[in-house]
């Protein structure tokens, strides 16, 4: 008998044993951390939703990042987990963080994940760009104690925060200014919501073939040598705008009789539609004109009018104001009067102007901060506010 008790004893207890073992806790605790994008002004990521979903059963687990940008899992099951993490940046919040103010939303996926220990997983957030391109400098008034033009240059930069491609962006200048407080400016813009263009420029590229990254940008000059030093160009002339300067060139080739000088070592741009075909070289005009970037798919076929209250016979072509990127109205001086814009309010609220011909001075935008070495260009759509007098000119530069 004590031997049969014995016997149920070591079967009870070897039970008991058996059905603690069954009762192990196998779960892991696990962490998730989520970062912004290297071009924001913050590291870590708060206020971040991710989700845990476990691939074998398809449960899922949500939680909050904290102002490290951390959330703590406890008691996964070892498994294999997909990682979705989300956030929506008010424009107020996306300011603090890119500079610039426009809503964002921001995501990142890691579509398998071993969760098997104890451990962390860091994720960095991805997005569309915040912000776009900008007019960041154009110089038209010409070299001082000269009468020296063909060193105009017009720089466009990528005041976003991710990489953008220049690959068919168009260039468009209005009739160029004059000095008169009462000359016809073309298409006059008051009342008018489009922009009226004498010459479309388009860069060259399949969509891909030339990248510009943040903070960067791309010169387009009416020649593309350095005016300074070369023979062909002016020794008053502030500006080199040679290879490694000037990223394309206006080899103005619409006059066989007066043939433009053409840099191989300088790309050249398309030229869509120029007003004239009698010119020698793409002149925006040392009084200023009206400068626009903007996108569109066929510009060969906008649509094109006569110049209005005059007997000229020069057809301007019509851009939708949705096309429009950016604008900037430069005048001759601070005379000409506000109706007298050839840029609608819409495009550019304001205008400015170098003061005069022959300066050797640019309007170039004013930068509104800098977010870890990226310069965060002023966006106001009114030039009035956005530029000022930069003399000397610096293409690719800052002074």
């Amino acid at each position: 008998m004590k031997m049969r008790a014995f016997l149920l004893f070591l079967s009870a207890t070897f039970f008991f044993v058996s059905c603690k073992k069954d009762k192990v806790d196998n779960s892991v605790n696990y962490s998730i951390t989520v970062n912004y994008p290297e071009i924001y002004s913050a590291v870590a990521a708060s206020g971040v939703t991710v989700v845990l979903k476990n691939l074998n059963t398809n449960q899922e687990t949500t939680g909050t990042t904290n102002a490290a940008g951390t959330v703590d899992f406890e008691k996964l099951a070892p498994g294999s987990y997909s990682v979705t993490a989300s956030k929506e940046l008010s424009a107020a919040e996306a300011e603090t963080l890119t500079g610039v103010s426009e809503e964002v939303f921001l995501n990142a996926t890691e579509p398998q994940v071993q969760i098997v220990a104890d451990g962390n997983t860091t994720i960095t957030l991805k997005g569309s760009a915040v912000g776009g391109w900008v007019i960041k400098e154009f110089y038209y008034s010409g070299a001082p104690s000269s009468f020296y033009f063909y060193d105009a240059f017009i720089e466009i930069y990528n005041n976003s925060t991710d990489t953008l491609y220049a690959d068919g962006l168009l260039i468009g200048n209005t009739k160029a200014s004059s000095s008169s407080s009462t000359a016809v400016y073309g298409f006059i813009a008051e009342g008018k919501e489009d922009v009226y263009l004498a010459t479309i420029l388009r860069i060259p590229g399949s969509g891909t073939q030339h990248p510009v990254a943040p903070g960067k940008s791309i010169v387009i000059a009416t020649d593309g040598i350095d005016h300074k030093d070369d023979p062909n160009g002016n020794p008053n002339s502030p500006v080199n705008l040679g290879k490694g300067v000037a990223d394309f060139e206006v080899y103005y080739d619409v006059n066989p009789n007066t043939p433009d000088t053409d840099n191989p070592d300088v790309p050249n741009v398309e030229i869509v539609y120029a007003y004239s075909t009698t010119l020698f070289d793409y002149l925006p005009g040392v009084f200023g004109s009206g400068l626009v970037i903007f996108e569109h798919n066929n510009p060969g076929g906008l649509p094109k009018f006569k110049e209005p209250n005059t007997t000229a016979n020069t057809d301007f072509v019509e851009v939708p104001k949705g096309s429009i990127i950016d604008g900037l109205d430069a005048v001759a001086n601070s005379n000409i009067r506000p109706e007298q814009k050839r840029l609608p309010v819409n495009i550019d609220a304001g205008m400015n102007t170098v003061g005069s011909t022959y300066s050797g001075a640019s309007l170039r935008r004013k930068v509104k901060q800098e977010i870890n070495g990226r310069k965060v260009l002023q966006d106001t759509n009114n030039s009035a506010n956005d530029f000022e007098v930069a003399d000397p000119p610096a293409p690719k530069n800052w002074q």
